[in-house]
């Protein structure tokens, strides 16, 4: 289980990363970053902030349409997604970093967020919870978005009345309608796909190294947490990660943005089209 951490405290880089080297990785396996700009808020993907009940499908299918030429390169719905938020469209993926510098970053740029405390929480995942892009439980994961809200909650019913152990259990929860749809838009990248999914899988936490056709991803050194179904009411409590959390106080914020640059860590490192280079330029020379 995920044990509970007093939060640490860091007032400057330095003290940040002596926090960082501190930190044991009690499962041997794989560490990233995430920071936010108000340490009230809680861990969420985009998705589940400020977007209206039964969107989600919509949305994205509305960009695709609309773009369907930025996504040509893209082979699957995992891939979509990444890119996709980074358009700034809302999804069920939660950014995450494998560089404890861009945590900091993330926790202290935003200006509207400078009267808050930040927080850069520190994932350690279980090694059995690490995947790649192009793995069958995160394809599932990734096409749930494609279905609709009540074919998702059509899912998670099926769990809620019974234990899912048994073959028999199994068989009969592949054989439900809003599995056999989510099979038909799995099948669209990976045509060879059979209907033997583990039901549990689309139930977990899970790290996500994504493929590196992205510049941005890139650039910030970037990962993913997916969650399936979870609505990570508490994910603290997963054995699937430890999660420790480092305080950033508002009154530190500015001097850290101010270190973070003198190493190189700044939006036009960590954004690499051209209009963040610009803008990182017009504040570096204005008076």
């Amino acid at each position: 289980m995920a044990k509970s951490k007093k939060n640490r405290i860091a007032e400057s880089v330095t003290e940040f990363l002596e926090h960082v080297f501190e930190f044991k990785n009690i499962n041997e396996g794989t560490r990233c970053y995430r920071g936010e700009g108000d340490s009230s808020w809680r861990l969420m993907p985009s998705i589940m902030r400020g977007v209206r009940s039964g969107a989600e499908n919509q949305i994205l299918s509305e960009l695709l349409l609309e773009a369907p030429n930025e996504f040509d390169s893209d082979k699957s719905m995992f891939d979509k997604l990444v890119r996709a938020q980074h358009y700034g469209l809302p999804t069920r993926l939660l950014d995450v970093s494998l560089n404890p510098l861009v945590g900091l970053y993330f926790a202290c740029y935003e200006t509207d967020q400078r009267e808050n405390d930040g927080t850069v929480r520190v994932f350690d995942f279980n090694p059995k919870r690490v995947k790649y892009a192009d793995s069958d439980a995160i394809s599932l994961i990734c096409n749930l978005a494609r279905l609709s809200d009540s074919e998702r909650e059509e899912i998670s019913s099926e769990r809620d009345k019974h234990p899912i152990k048994t073959a028999n259990a199994k068989n009969s929860f592949r054989k439900i309608k809003a599995i056999e749809r989510l099979m038909q838009f799995v099948r669209v990248g990976k045509p060879y796909f059979l209907n033997t999914i583990e039901p549990y899988d689309l139930f977990r936490y899970y790290f996500v190294f994504p493929t590196k056709n992205n510049k941005r991803v890139i650039a910030q050194s970037g990962a993913f947490i997916a969650a399936g179904l979870l609505t990570y009411r508490s994910p603290s409590s997963s054995n699937a990660m430890e999660i420790k959390n480092i305080i950033i106080p508002n009154y530190s914020k500015e001097k850290i943005i101010r270190e973070l640059d003198l190493i190189n860590i700044n939006s036009r490192t960590l954004f690499p089209e051209i209009e963040f280079a610009s803008k990182y330029i017009k504040q570096k020379w204005s008076e």
